[in-house]
């Protein structure tokens, strides 16, 4: 072999831009210099990755004339299948308007057809989008981190092809998000304005909304929900300061006040097939959500963490009695749930099965297998008696699996797997 062939200028053109692609844009600038045949190639590269911190040699300013300049002359070639900004930058260390050079930018990788937009802004800019609706017939994903936002820019009606929102740590002051063509939306540690956010995306397959601040939004009926996962653990302001989870009625009650009648939130997750639902215990959206909403009809897998656990169970039985197809049930109970002290030695068992007749697994998380695991083993299955199950301190010698640190319990054809935090106890069938 000749030494010092270009070896590399010989790969097909596909793979020569898919190697810029994964390259930092400054980067893949410089291989300009590396023959004749690479002086151009950068224009065309079908992605771009731009990262800017205080740290950057020539400060951000030279940053914003870079940025500027290869976007400018940034030609034909291939379609931008995607566009990453990753701005870890604060007020002192920015001599220039990062929200106007940053909605600029957004706007120029707009119109080069770019497919998939990722913007990233650290935590200590607050970084404000333009009041002006986003606009794109190639958008199919769309990621904003750190980013203030406004009713405008978060309805996507004239962006046709989009598919896929996220949304972390972003501050969402719109009463309004609507888009007809998105498919997966999720929405993480992003705080709400003290309002309640009205939520249409009729074609959503998936949806995630997890320790976010502030209000439980409005949600629209979403016939082609498949998955939904919600954690409403951190911040709402959805708890009534009377412990009431019926609604104190109290204009002063911030979690009570101004609650609409009918569903707020679960009625547009009525349609999905796996549905994971975590809150306190005192979070009464939830709750009053129940009054209002119809059958879980496609439900098959039910995960349900912490606040179905009120004193009289009603959450659980609701579920119980309105998911007829469901056949796998997950119940993470808190490692303290001393409200339920009341439960323990007063739960009947019913005089006939509220499960479906589909259920096939339960898994109980838990702490210790105490009295409410055996009263939630007696709900879900069968007629029986909860002297029938034993909790013993070493399942894995009566199941004779040295590793394991759960142990089933089959009745009724219903696999039942109890995991405590500890691994030391579980409960097993006593035949």
């Amino acid at each position: 072999m000749e030494s010092g062939a270009d070896r590399i200028s010989d790969l097909p053109e596909d793979v020569l831009h898919h190697i810029l692609s994964l390259l930092p844009a400054r980067d893949a600038v410089r291989t300009c210099v590396l023959a004749q045949s690479w002086r151009n190639r950068w224009r065309s590269a079908p992605a771009l990755r731009f990262a800017c911190s205080t740290r950057l040699v020539g400060g951000a300013d030279a940053f914003r004339d870079f940025v500027d300049g290869l976007l400018r002359v940034r030609g034909g070639g291939p379609l931008l299948d995607s566009c990453d900004f990753d701005l870890d930058v604060d007020q002192d260390s920015c001599d220039f308007d990062l929200d106007l050079q940053g909605n600029k930018w957004i706007r120029r990788v707009l119109e080069l057809k770019v497919r998939e937009l990722r913007f990233r802004v650290s935590p200590h800019y607050p970084f404000k989008l333009e009041y002006t609706p986003l606009s794109s017939q190639h958008l199919t994903s769309l990621e904003l981190t750190g980013v203030q936002d406004n009713d405008a820019v978060l309805d996507f009606y004239e962006c046709t092809a989009l598919e896929s929102l996220k949304m972390e740590r972003s501050h969402v002051r719109s009463t309004e998000m609507q888009s007809p063509s998105l498919k997966h939306l999720s929405i993480k540690s992003c705080f709400f304005d003290d309002i309640r956010t009205w939520m249409s995306f009729p074609s959503l397959v998936s949806f995630e909304f997890i320790n976010n601040f502030a209000r439980a939004p409005m949600l629209e009926t979403m016939p082609c929900l498949e998955a939904a996962k919600v954690r409403l653990d951190h911040g709402y302001d959805v708890r009534c300061k009377n412990g009431r989870l019926d609604g104190c009625g109290d204009v002063a009650c911030r979690g009570c006040f101004y609650y609409e009648e009918g569903s707020v939130f679960l009625d547009g997750l009525a349609e999905a097939t796996y549905l994971d639902l975590s809150a306190h215990l005192d979070m009464i959206v939830f709750y009053r959500d129940l009054k209002w909403c119809p059958a879980f009809n496609k439900l098959k897998t039910l995960v349900l963490s912490k606040w179905f656990l009120s004193t009289d169970l009603s959450a659980l039985i609701w579920f119980l009695h309105h998911t007829p197809l469901l056949e796998k049930l997950t119940l993470e109970i808190p490692k303290e749930h001393k409200s339920l002290m009341e439960t323990e030695g007063s739960y009947n068992a019913l005089e006939k099965s509220i499960a479906s007749s589909h259920l096939q697994i339960v898994e109980i998380i838990c702490k210790d297998v105490d009295g409410i695991v055996m009263i939630l083993c007696v709900l879900i299955l069968t007629p029986c008696r909860s002297e029938k199950y034993q909790a013993v301190d070493d399942p894995s010698r009566l199941l004779k699996q040295s590793d394991i640190k759960t142990a089933n319990m089959v009745y009724s054809s219903v696999i039942v797997s109890v995991f405590p935090y500890s691994g030391h106890k579980a409960i097993v069938t006593v035949r």
